[in-house]
């Protein structure tokens, strides 16, 4: 039996709320891990795999605002540890050159909706930051 349009589409919107949600409990799980003094660098990047499978899913279902959000949620935390000082200088690298993907992604985004002020922004800062580090 076929489906209407209507009901097709109406189940491909319950399967992108059940993915987001899905993928929301991991963000928070991996976030959570982030939050310990002990976090390793391999946390890191499980955080930043899980903000990048959330982002592609959005992508991928044309929510271009959720899209642009789990990309800054990403970059913004990526920054925050570059800058935390009771992380380990390799620690700190990664999340450089983790932030630095993120932001080629953010500005490339950016760059389509004509947020030329926010890409700019977004790298002065990074430059800023990464500045620390070096």
């Amino acid at each position: 039996m076929a489906l209407s349009v209507s009901a097709w589409l109406q189940h491909k919107i319950d399967d992108y709320k059940f993915a987001i949600r899905d993928l929301t409990v991991d963000f928070y799980m991996a976030q959570a891990k982030l939050d310990r003094a002990d976090c390793s660098i391999h946390q890191l990047r499980q955080f930043n795999d899980t903000c990048l499978d959330m982002a592609e899913v959005c992508q991928i279902n044309g929510d271009d605002q959720s899209y642009l959000h789990a990309l800054g949620r990403l970059h913004h935390r990526l920054m925050q540890e570059m800058g935390n000082s009771k992380r380990d200088r390799l620690f700190r690298l990664q999340a450089c050159q983790l932030a630095r993907l993120s932001l080629t992604r953010l500005c490339h985004q950016l760059a389509l909706v004509g947020e030329w002020d926010k890409a700019t922004a977004l790298q002065s800062d990074f430059m800023r930051h990464a500045g620390w580090i070096f």
